[in-house]
């Protein structure tokens, strides 16, 4: 189960003292709920009755069993490769598929799901955003992930300008929240063993007023604490490493979203884009830069 992803879903239909106790928990999360129920309760600004109600609205009898969900939580998000390597030899010597063929059938369940995982508004409302001509994009990633933002960034500047990865050593990333204010959007992608300055940059970019748009993992990233939109994905995988095979599909599948939304502008731009690889490729710049000085 996850509590967070819950949290959210159940945000529309809760009571406004119930409502603000799961901001509460979801701005502070998991910590507020590791607490006791009193002091959830304390922090909230509203009564116990209506943290155990709440509770119970994610399907939770008892108010230990909701912290038994978030304990666990973390010990899911914090894995890492080396804590895997017994536990995936186990599930291999139990089976008799191929590797192949148990990564195939993992992504096709994952790709399959994602339709239950992204709700639709939300992932045509990034879509919206990445294709406004208005708004300046930035986009970060982690250790790993920072290639598929990159990625991304390269296929979005194909059909819009003002894309800017951010990129170089921690110590100049302040250079990049300059430039960012309420016309920005910050596309973010961390998984888990989650960056602490992924997270940090996350939240200094929000308060500086840019729309962040958050992809991350089932288990969700910090960062989801100063985002506007969070699209999750599952990285799990038959091998001892995580996989972000399907977070590669949601880039994909938003920057191919915001391309269908392009106006006349975005076209004009691929076009330009596709004669400028044409001539490079014919190699007839030097031809034109010859004959311009001959006139």
């Amino acid at each position: 189960m996850n509590v967070l992803e819950d949290l959210r879903r159940a945000l529309p239909e809760l009571s406004s003292r119930e409502a603000r106790a799961a901001r509460h928990l979801i701005a502070n999360y998991p910590m507020a709920g590791l607490t006791t129920v009193a002091e959830f309760a304390e922090q909230s600004g509203v009564s116990t009755a209506t943290v155990l109600r709440l509770v119970k609205r994610l399907g939770f009898p008892v108010y230990a069993e909701f912290q038994e969900a978030l304990r666990s939580h973390i010990e899911e998000s914090l894995q890492s490769p080396l804590l895997r390597f017994g536990e995936r030899k186990v599930r291999d010597e139990a089976t008799d598929k191929s590797y192949l063929a148990r990564t195939s059938d993992r992504m096709a369940e994952y790709f399959s799901s994602l339709p239950d995982l992204i709700p639709e508004k939300e992932f045509d409302r990034a879509a919206a955003l990445l294709a406004d001509p208005k708004r300046d994009i930035h986009l970060l990633g982690g250790r790993y992930s920072s290639h598929v933002a990159r990625y991304m960034g390269d296929l979005l500047s194909a059909i819009r300008g003002r894309v800017h990865p951010v990129s170089g050593q921690t110590q100049t990333w302040p250079q990049f929240l300059l430039d960012m204010g309420r016309g920005s959007v910050l596309v973010v992608l961390d998984v888990r063993r989650y960056q602490d300055d992924v997270v940090q940059f996350t939240h200094a970019a929000s308060k500086r007023g840019a729309i962040v748009i958050l992809l991350t993992d089932i288990w969700q990233s910090p960062a989801a604490r100063s985002a506007d939109l969070v699209l999750t994905f599952p990285v799990e995988s038959p091998s001892i490493f995580d996989v972000l095979t399907v977070g590669m599909g949601v880039a994909e599948a938003l920057v191919g979203a915001a391309a269908s939304k392009a106006d006349t502008a975005g076209r004009t731009r691929f076009e330009t884009l596709e004669d400028l690889r044409s001539r490079l490729a014919e190699g007839t710049f030097g031809e034109e830069r010859g004959k311009s000085k001959r006139k």
